[in-house]
């Protein structure tokens, strides 16, 4: 049995076999077989992330499949160990390759610098000397000297020399932008290597304890966090139509593939390679801290004569259409992960390889396909154009989280948009961009402001004309949508003059109309609405 005071030295290779990411950090679990000796061990752990919390360091000891787990095996004292890299040859192969590749550059910038002034040098005092030689021309003219064809020559010389230095000069500033733009290109590829393992590294020791007398081969796994890691959701859009990509009535065909993906992060100091990622919508970090409770102080004041009130802008957000009606919320950003208030784990269905680069990593977590209404949305107080949008349904057993989705038909990436939180089952809708054959004006008149006789209220009429015209030879049904003035108080009303079509606005002040236009048609609709104001309000 090995002597308690010389405990047997023990490295083993734990690889990272799954990895749960959170919001800000992840949970890196480690899991190998190690054999353990009788008596006290020392396991040595090379490679794990400099920058993992010692705090969250947790191990555990496992039979292997079909056995037990004698008793008697221990593990305890878990402690890291962290030092900095001195020698360029310890970095990784890239860092140390581009870290030679900046000092060469580097000492070949100095180089061409000092080239650069030793040349102007000397053409500063190539000028010294045509200076100091006209000056001897002046002195011989007063004295009567004549002799000028030497000096002729001379002056003739001294200036091709300093155009023979000017033209170097020009051929050495170029070569050292050249450089410069060189070593500011390896600067940009430093910076991206710039990780925790170019400067650090760490490695974990656990004191191991066997009180049998024979080895034991055990399953060890080991967790851990480690800043510097998180993940996003985002999503890819794919429309898929089997009808004419041109306006058209007919869309029952269309339908939707839809990829959920998680976007990772992570500069933790460690690869993980070929492992089993975790995407959880927990937030640790917040804590259960009750709320500070301050004092609310309330103060009567003498109501004014005149009522002080203001326009403002509101935007209306839906999270997602419902399964039987529309259901909104205004609110301008979530901050972090939108989960809908029910914490989510997701997985990812396959195993990948993360790099430790700081760059983002998309990987794939579920997909499912919908069929899609798609029609035609004008809104042109937003945007004078005709936009497509599809509805469709979540058919997928899980809520899709809030993020970017990226758009996409037959000819490839088209644009960006983004959605809220869809639960399971929930309708939501999608734009996918302006159509092509279609053109949109909308012009917005003030007219003359009137006032009824012995009448405390003043009207403020307003007319807006929209003209939607068709230049593709298919015909186009397109919902147009208008918005007129919400009043919240007594002394401000909004009266609806007339509007195309006998149309009226919903609850949010918004008038529809569904425009049907034949190829190489166009259509005009108009709505007349009025401010009505009483005198006591201000600022309208």
């Amino acid at each position: 049995m090995t002597d308690s005071t010389d405990p047997a030295q023990l490295t083993a290779l734990l690889p990272v076999v799954e990895v749960t990411l959170l919001e800000d950090r992840g949970l890196v679990r480690r899991r190998g077989h190690i054999v353990i000796p009788p008596g006290r061990s020392r396991l040595t752990i090379d490679g794990v992330a400099p920058v993992l919390a010692d705090k969250t360091l947790a191990v555990q000891l496992g039979a292997e499949e079909g056995a037990t787990l004698p008793s008697g095996l221990r593990a305890s004292d878990l402690s890291v160990k962290r030092w900095r890299v001195q020698s360029n040859a310890d970095r990784p192969t890239d860092v140390a390759a581009t870290n030679e590749q900046v000092r060469a550059m580097e000492r070949t910038r100095v180089a061409t610098r000092r080239r650069l002034v030793q040349i102007e040098s000397d053409a500063e005092s190539l000028a010294a000397i045509v200076e100091l030689t006209f000056e001897e021309l002046a002195q011989d003219v007063s004295w009567g000297r004549d002799e000028l064809s030497e000096a002729d020559q001379e002056l003739d010389d001294l200036e091709a020399k300093i155009e023979a230095l000017g033209l170097q000069a020009c051929a050495v500033r170029k070569e050292l932008r050249t450089v410069e733009r060189e070593l500011s290109d390896l600067r940009t590829m430093t910076a991206a290597h710039d990780t925790p393992d170019a400067d650090a590294r760490a490695s974990l020791t656990i004191e191991l304890s066997n009180a049998t007398d024979s080895d034991h081969r055990v399953v060890m796994q080991l967790d851990y966090l480690v800043p510097g890691a998180l993940w996003r959701p985002c999503h890819t859009a794919r429309l898929i139509d089997d009808a004419s990509d041109d306006a058209s009535d007919d869309a029952s065909n269309a339908r939707i593939v839809m990829e959920t993906q998680g976007c990772v992060w992570q500069a933790t100091g460690e690869d993980w390679n070929e492992v089993q990622l975790m995407f959880s919508t927990e937030r640790p970090s917040l804590g259960v801290s009750p709320p500070v409770l301050v004092t609310d102080r309330l103060r009567a004041r003498k109501r004014g004569s005149q009522v002080q009130v203001a326009a403002r802008e509101q935007t209306i957000h839906t999270a997602g259409l419902g399964q039987d009606e529309t259901v909104t919320q205004a609110q301008d950003e979530m901050p972090g992960i939108d989960d809908g208030g029910t914490s989510l784990s997701l997985r990812a269905r396959s195993r990948v390889t993360i790099p430790c680069d700081g760059r983002p990593h998309r990987i794939p977590i579920a997909t499912f396909e919908s069929p899609a209404e798609s029609s035609l949305i004008c809104v042109p107080e937003l945007a004078a154009a005709v936009l497509l949008r599809t509805r469709q349904a979540n058919t997928s057993p899980q809520p899709m989280l809030a993020g970017p989705v990226d758009l996409v038909r037959d000819s490839g990436l088209v644009g960006r948009t983004a959605i809220l939180y869809v639960a399971a089952g929930e309708t939501f809708d999608l734009g996918w961009g302006p159509d092509r054959a279609l053109r949109v004006h909308r012009e917005v008149e003030f007219l003359d402001e009137t006032r009824r006789a012995l009448s405390s209220w003043r009207r403020k009429p307003r007319r807006v004309k929209i003209t939607i015209s068709n230049l593709g030879a298919h015909s186009a049904k397109i919902e147009v949508r208008e918005r007129i003035a919400t009043s919240e108080i007594e002394k401000v009303e909004v009266e609806l003059d007339s509007a195309s079509h006998g149309a009226r606005p919903d609850t949010d002040g918004v008038v529809t109309w569904t425009a049907q236009l034949g190829s190489f048609g166009h259509e005009a609709l108009q709505v007349d609405w009025t401010l009505v104001v009483h005198d006591d309000v201000t600022g309208l």
